[in-house]
């Protein structure tokens, strides 16, 4: 992409806010998606598999240990939450380097404009299947996913505790693990305050819906600072069918970034006060 065409901006119907995409001077490549001013997205054009950002690189550690990547069948992906379809370049990077057939994806964003934006300004070699709803009702009985199961499950939704309570529900939490395949991941991003007081819950009522209330098949990642509480950040959780591999868990804690923390199992459950 000519980064010299930059910047790009449209006015999103749903939400009424600006989306923009803008030079990151950053990196030399980088061009950063903005609402209303604010950074959402980092996209490093000539190389999908760089990641910027600390919860990226930490869901694509989790996806490359734990995730069922197949050379049988294309891989199949879906993101809730896109964005400048980061983790979706990601993925379709990563499967190339593993020499797999392309992935089949498929990305929700509940703005009608954003995807068709991103993706005239910033194509993908293979253009992700787009669905455009609320994340909730489309996985709810009668929604647009609902009956669909997937490798694996991207959930970006979460910016903290003022995050809409039918996104953090217990029952969508139940309708987000039924879309997981069962031999599949399932991997959200949280952010949160210092005192962890919306993440804890809410991990909490992930580990009961996807994991059967066993911490062994629960795993977060994150810097170690914000798992203490004391920073503001974000937190990295996976959930499987089975317990999280020993060698897995310490493949997500290798490729960092550092210093951060990995917890499953008994960890985790005294982490989460149970």
């Amino acid at each position: 992409m000519d980064r010299a065409r930059l910047p790009r901006r449209i006015r999103l119907s749903a939400s009424g806010t600006v989306a923009e995409l803008r030079q990151d001077e950053l990196t030399e490549a980088g061009v950063m998606l903005t609402i209303d001013g604010v950074e959402q997205s980092h996209v490093e054009t000539d190389d999908p598999g760089w990641l910027l950002h600390d919860y990226t690189l930490r869901i694509a550690a989790v996806l490359d240990a734990l995730a069922g990547w197949s050379a049988e069948r294309p891989w199949s992906v879906l993101h809730l939450g896109a964005g400048a379809l980061t983790l979706p370049r990601w993925v379709e990077h990563r499967a190339g380097q593993r020499r797999l057939p392309p992935p089949e994806q498929t990305v929700l964003d509940f703005e009608p404009e954003l995807m068709d934006f991103v993706l005239k300004h910033l194509p993908m070699r293979t253009r992700p299947r787009t669905v455009v709803a609320d994340a909730a009702a489309a996985l709810a009985d009668g929604g647009e996913l609902e009956g669909e199961r997937h490798d694996a499950v991207v959930v970006d939704l979460f910016n903290g505790a003022h995050a809409p309570d039918q996104l953090t529900s217990a029952t969508f939490c139940a309708h987000v693990a039924r879309t997981v395949d069962d031999d599949g991941v399932l991997v959200m991003n949280l952010g949160d305050d210092p005192g962890l007081h919306f993440a804890r819950p809410l991990i909490r009522r992930i580990l009961h819906a996807a994991a059967g209330a066993d911490p062994s098949r629960l795993l977060v990642t994150a810097p170690a600072d914000v798992l203490a509480g004391a920073t503001a950040g974000n937190l990295v959780v996976a959930a499987l069918g089975e317990p999280v591999p020993t060698r897995a868990a310490e493949a997500v804690w290798a490729a960092g970034p550092h210093p951060g923390d990995v917890l499953t199992g008994d960890e985790l459950r005294q982490w989460l006060g149970l």
